[in-house]
């Protein structure tokens, strides 16, 4: 079986691929960068040009994160996406996931989370499963999640997004890269509606970073800062091109989290608890 996945030089587009080649499975890897072993292709480019030859599934993990401005997020990432999903399906391509995100629901605030949201129901469409993963974490943690272990290491104080409150969902990247599998396969059944891939448990943003710091024999104390001072900050810094320890769109998402994820479809996958 043969497998395409796009991003698969990121976090999560890397463990896929981990876990699919596992299981016996040929990866077609979709990047930026093309070698011996990838495919050069982003979302900007013709999906047409892909090799999509004895493809029997497509994990879609690829997002821009580098498109200022709802204009050209649209542009790129919805349109680029749909363009994907509807040349797979032209070229046989019967199976697949596209990989969305907890932020992404009726009335969310993030660009992200709509970007994501608009593609979720062309996917739904084309009858590809949507997963709506919550924050993965792992042995080696890429995206905010890594973020966050760099502030747990950063000194006994931590200014904290407000009193910290935040509720978090969290998944494990094996646990859904196991799901992803298991969506891929030619007897998969599912609802078509987005599946959330996560544990239940509301975990606070001040827990998360909490249990990081104590896996590393640290103890922090919280400088409270209002959401708004940070998101500024972090607004700033991208107008002026310098590095932030994360983007102001994933702090609204943070902030402004999904009040009632559906736990309730999809294949039956036991996700563990954070730690």
């Amino acid at each position: 079986m043969r497998c395409a996945i796009t991003g698969s030089t990121g976090y999560v587009g890397s463990a896929v691929a981990r876990y699919f080649s596992s299981q016996g499975w040929e990866v077609l890897s979709l990047g930026r960068r093309g070698n011996g072993n990838r495919v050069a292709w982003d979302l900007s480019a013709d999906p047409r040009t892909i090799p999509w030859r004895n493809v029997d599934a497509l994990v879609h993990c690829a997002y821009d994160f580098h498109r200022p401005g709802w204009d050209e997020i649209r542009r790129v990432n919805v349109q680029g996406s749909i363009a994907l999903l509807k040349a797979a399906k032209e070229q046989g391509v019967s199976r697949g996931v596209f990989i969305s995100s907890v932020s992404a629901f009726e009335g969310c605030r993030s660009l992200y989370g709509k970007a994501k949201f608009l593609i979720e129901a062309a996917a739904l469409d084309l009858g590809f499963a949507v997963v709506r993963p919550g924050l993965v974490h792992g042995a080696n943690p890429g995206g905010m999640m890594a973020a966050l272990e760099r502030a747990a290491s950063a000194g006994p104080l931590l200014p904290m997004i407000g009193d910290g409150s935040y509720p978090q969902y969290l998944v494990h990247d094996e646990d859904l890269a196991r799901l992803l599998f298991l969506l891929c396969q030619k007897e998969a059944h599912f609802d078509r509606r987005p599946i959330t891939a996560a544990n239940p448990e509301r975990v606070p943003l001040r827990d998360i970073v909490r249990r990081i710091a104590a896996r590393k024999g640290r103890r922090i104390r919280f400088v409270p800062i209002p959401w708004q001072l940070i998101f500024l900050g972090l607004k700033t810094l991208e107008t002026l091109r310098l590095p932030a320890p994360f983007r102001s769109d994933s702090l609204i998402g943070m902030v402004f989290q999904n009040p009632a994820p559906d736990f309730h479809a999809g294949p039956e996958v036991s996700f563990r608890r954070f730690e």
